[in-house]
């Protein structure tokens, strides 16, 4: 069973904060130094009605940028996890460029991705993980992912998420020319 406190900072605080301000985190989290004050103070509020000996220290704890896919992607570096459903990794996948939105009732929720242990034996190749996708309040497994605790896992769970989303759509105006007889 998941630790209460990295399970309520991947699987809750976190998803909930990037959603209901999108474009606000967005910019926070690209400057490192609001990033790392950010996420240390999600980690901490995860804490918050956890008793003192189950906390877990922010080891670990850290935020990247890549592109995946044609897409902006923030992926959250987390402590091991020791337990199903705890996170090596979540992602945020930004569908759009950094053009603003008009109102924040404009702005567009990032999709959440998370590659979490799961039940199975640890072995060289490393431990059993799951791909899963936070959509709201729907937490939905993808599939099998890329063996967690290895120094590749990030670089394969950004490669899963390329397959998962698939390349960007088109939404250049076609070409036409007119033509007069």
């Amino acid at each position: 069973m998941a630790r209460l406190h990295p399970y309520n900072f991947v699987h809750v605080l976190l998803p909930q904060l990037a959603w209901r301000r999108p474009l606000s985190v967005r910019r926070e989290l690209s400057d490192p130094y609001l990033a790392k004050e950010l996420l240390h103070y999600v980690w901490d509020k995860a804490a918050e009605n956890v008793a003192p000996v189950d906390r877990v220290p922010p080891k670990g704890l850290r935020l990247s940028w890549h592109e995946v896919a044609g897409r902006v992607t923030a992926l959250f570096h987390l402590p091991a996890p020791q337990a199903t459903m705890e996170a090596h990794f979540s992602a945020l996948v930004y569908e759009e460029d950094d053009e603003p939105a008009e109102t924040e009732a404009e702005e567009t929720r990032p999709r959440y991705f998370t590659l979490e242990a799961t039940l199975g034996l640890s072995g060289p190749a490393g431990t059993p993980t799951t791909v899963s996708e936070w959509a709201g309040d729907v937490h939905r497994q993808l599939g099998r992912g890329p063996a967690g605790g290895r120094s590749n896992t990030a670089e394969a769970f950004l490669e899963v998420l390329a397959t998962v989303l698939g390349p960007l759509p088109d939404t250049r105006v076609p070409f036409m020319r007119i033509v007069r007889s």
